[in-house]
């Protein structure tokens, strides 16, 4: 009986540490593979963070060119806001103080993307050329061609000599001409 018991204690034993390594397998398997699916969901998770990342500096560099982009159109001249180009030449010539007529505004066929104007100035000297070094460092891209300088005496009333005591009134006139780029 004591053979009996031994062998039916020993088998008990063997399936019990059979059960126990086979538990301890599936225990290890169920491990690794939780392993495997975090390394993987974690790889996953820096991959989105990288993207997003990337697409926060991809959001930076456009906005960065679009600034850019808008400072570059702001040298160009768009054609078809001349109107405003123009009223923006007489307003500066308002604020220096002098008279600023556009007498001729053209597209030569022979270049693209650029427009001939030709402008009046007429003032008092400083004036007239106070007006031509704000149109060479206009924000446009402007090259000037052509700039002429006429001095014009007008002669005064005698009552006005008494009141001014002056004996001539004394303008400037500056004829301009320009290329300016323009966007199309």
């Amino acid at each position: 009986m004591k053979s009996k018991n031994t062998i039916i204690m020993f088998i008990i034993a063997a399936l019990a540490t059979i059960v126990a390594i086979c538990s301890f397998i599936f225990v290890m398997r169920i491990i690794k593979k939780t392993n495997e699916n975090t390394s993987v969901t974690l790889v996953e998770l820096q991959e989105k963070m990288k993207d997003k990342e990337n697409a926060t500096i991809f959001a930076k560099k456009i906005a960065e060119i679009q600034a850019l982009q808008d400072s570059i159109n702001g040298h160009f001249l768009d054609p078809n806001k001349i109107d405003k180009f123009a009223s923006y030449l007489e307003e500066m010539g308002a604020s220096v103080g002098v008279e600023v007529l556009i007498k001729n505004i053209e597209v030569p066929p022979k270049t693209k993307n650029t427009m001939l104007l030709k402008l009046s100035i007429s003032g008092e000297f400083q004036g007239v050329m106070k007006m031509i070094a704000l149109l060479e460092n206009n924000p446009y891209q402007i090259n000037i061609t052509q700039a002429y300088l006429n001095k014009n005496i007008e002669q005064l009333t005698e009552e006005e000599i008494k009141l001014n005591k002056v004996l001539a009134k004394t303008i400037w006139e500056a004829n301009v001409t320009f290329n300016i780029l323009s966007a199309n």
